[in-house]
């Protein structure tokens, strides 16, 4: 696939939501007429196209036929080759590198290291990584709470207030109980950061921040020992950010 999370932060929510629909179909892609896309998308062709220049190519069909090219070397590859595993982890933090922007950590330190109080959410296996950034975030001398308890995790709604700062981990971001938090979080008008994976999914719709990491797999309902690495390498790079405000 095409090289285009260093331009990421560039486009504009229209454009991101193009390029989101073609990064979790790439298989239609090369096959879909513009104007297909454009309703799937419920933006203008012109939006399309803007987006295909702004990634380098002259056109959408240019675009098209360099994503079918791409799709039939990935295949092909498969038939000779399987990837290891070591390969996938290098694959994540390298694609976690290019997602993370030096501008969103700033602007995301900046608002925990100001906000009144800080909580942290996590579910399933990633809690580690809420534990992780727990950690850091009390060694460096910012007070946090992590809602580990599944029973609390609507009922700390209730003392959230405008000038905190609330901190969603999760891997999906679909996951229910968290979707279900979100929202009532969202009606307090304080700051929401997420950490998830590349995709479009239910909670960004409600963050004010999102910190994106790679991962190839994301569905954790039938398969949660899918690697965490990209939330690990994502906290360190913002850690790192507050350390130095």
């Amino acid at each position: 696939m095409f090289d285009v999370l260093k331009n990421y932060e560039e486009l504009t929510v229209s454009e991101k939501k193009v390029l989101n629909y073609i990064m979790e179909n790439q298989n239609l892609i090369p096959h879909i007429k513009i104007n297909d896309l454009a309703e799937a998308t419920y933006v203008s062709k012109t939006v399309i196209i803007n987006l295909a220049q702004k990634l380098g190519f002259n056109g959408f069909r240019e675009m098209k036929y360099y994503m079918n090219q791409t799709m039939i070397e990935k295949l092909s590859d498969q038939k000779v080759s399987t990837v290891s595993y070591r390969d996938t982890l290098k694959q994540s933090i390298d694609k976690t590198f290019s997602l993370v922007t030096e501008e969103k950590l700033q602007e995301t330190a900046s608002k925990i290291k100001s906000a009144n109080n800080v909580y942290i959410m996590a579910r399933g296996t990633s809690k580690a990584a809420g534990y992780y950034l727990e950690h850091l975030l009390l060694t460096i001398g910012i007070q946090c709470i992590f809602i580990k308890d599944y029973n609390l995790s609507e009922l700390f709604t209730d003392f959230v207030i405008e000038d905190d700062i609330v901190i969603f981990i999760s891997i999906s971001g679909e996951t229910k109980k968290i979707i279900d938090t979100v929202k009532k979080i969202h009606l307090k008008k304080a700051d929401i950061v997420s950490i998830t994976s590349f995709k479009t999914n239910a909670l960004t719709r409600y963050t004010t921040d999102n910190l994106f990491c790679y991962s190839d797999h994301d569905n954790t309902s039938k398969n949660d020992i899918i690697s965490r690495i990209g939330f690990f390498l994502t906290i360190d790079l913002l850690i790192d950010k507050l350390t130095k405000l």
